[in-house]
């Protein structure tokens, strides 16, 4: 048994599952990329050192981001990002899960669903946080939306990293009243409300798949979820944010599972291994084409941004925030960069000097976004 790349699983059976299976837009554009990548498809450009002793070649990078080989340097730029974005004061990871019943929806339109799970959340979080009794304020809100899970089945959530202090309307710096910020069955009926509110429209006005099902079963089955206990965790605080930063990194590009995940036997199936809290499932085994359709289901629809932020995180709102605040919060002092977020220089193995780049322009990507 050798251990081969997603890369070489998709070199090897994507042409056939495009031959056998249709596939939308975003996830031709995903499989492409992943298949190029690197292989000169995207063009090159030569590296040399001064001296002229050593010349290699650099093939371009697709730089789509549900590509595992190149996503690791734009990750880590969003969150050196983030890292000064965020308000230097304990933070709370609430986890958004849609229930087994309804994925079935994520399934046939995922851009609507990803859409109102996270205006769902956002409203549910904002009307709380803005009562008195728990901050009395607008929070900072981090939002990242994760549709599978550590056994890549269908599992649409939203991780919230929520600020546990905020601003009122009128401009003054508040914090959380309770160490347990917000109780978890209120802020899971508040959401649970305002979801299915706006799925029952959508289905009124018609706008669900026809293969769901005939509307007035599907108006039957979603009132339904009315007197269901919906999963939505609040974890405990956490003494800043970037943990949860880190975290929401992870799988902001590069897709849904890491090459170390994935091994192919002698006979062709694809092996892959769970990660840690998922171990006791057993490796998974999967054809080629089976691993293809399954890494493709969790492309996110083209443009579509599947890390938002609101409140005090909204745009410019923690400038504007700690500007209008009576009594702001200091911002934290700039970090120096570790080098991870630059791209590192090579040296020439005989005179040890940087080998130079072309100018900019020629390291332009080529490929899609």
């Amino acid at each position: 048994m050798k251990r081969n790349s997603i890369q070489d699983i998709f070199q090897n059976g994507f042409d056939g599952v495009k031959a056998t299976t249709v596939l939308p837009v975003h996830c031709n554009r995903a499989g492409t990329a992943i298949t190029k990548c690197r292989t000169g498809a995207y063009g090159h450009h030569i590296e040399s050192c001064e001296q002229g002793c050593t010349q290699q070649v650099r093939y371009h990078s697709c730089h789509h981001r549900s590509c595992p080989q190149c996503n690791a340097l734009p990750r880590e730029r969003w969150l050196e990002a983030q890292r000064t974005r965020l308000l230097d004061c304990a933070h709370y990871h609430i986890v958004f899960t849609l229930p087994a019943a309804l994925r079935r929806f994520w399934r046939y339109h995922k851009a609507e669903v990803a859409d109102d799970i996270f205006r769902a959340a956002k409203e549910a979080l904002l009307r709380l946080c803005r009562k008195s009794l728990y901050l009395g304020g607008t929070p900072g809100i981090l939002a990242g939306f994760h549709s599978w899970s550590r056994t890549l089945d269908d599992h649409p959530h939203l991780h919230c990293l929520v600020s546990a202090e905020g601003i009122t309307e009128q401009g003054e710096w508040v914090k959380a009243k309770r160490e347990c910020f917000l109780p978890g069955k209120l802020l899971m009926a508040t959401f649970r409300v305002l979801l299915l509110r706006r799925w029952l429209r959508r289905n009124a006005q018609g706008q669900w798949h026809a293969a769901l099902g005939d509307p007035a079963c599907l108006e039957v089955a979603l009132k339904r979820q009315y007197a269901q206990g919906w999963h939505v965790q609040v974890q405990p605080r956490y003494r800043h944010g970037r943990g949860v930063a880190v975290y929401l990194a992870r799988y902001l590009r590069g897709g849904p599972c890491h090459a170390r995940q994935v091994q192919r036997d002698a006979a062709g199936r694809v092996l892959f291994t769970p990660k840690r809290g998922e171990r006791k499932a057993g490796v998974r085994h999967f054809t080629e084409a089976g691993f293809i359709e399954r890494y493709l289901a969790h492309v996110p629809p083209h443009r579509q941004r599947m890390v938002r932020g609101y409140g005090v995180y909204a745009g410019q709102g923690r400038a504007v925030a700690l500007r209008n605040a009576s009594r702001p919060v200091e911002a934290p002092e700039p970090r120096q960069r570790s080098g991870v977020a630059e791209i590192p220089f090579v040296r020439c193995p005989h005179c040890g000097e940087p080998l130079q780049r072309p100018s900019l322009p020629w390291l332009l990507p080529h490929g899609p976004p």
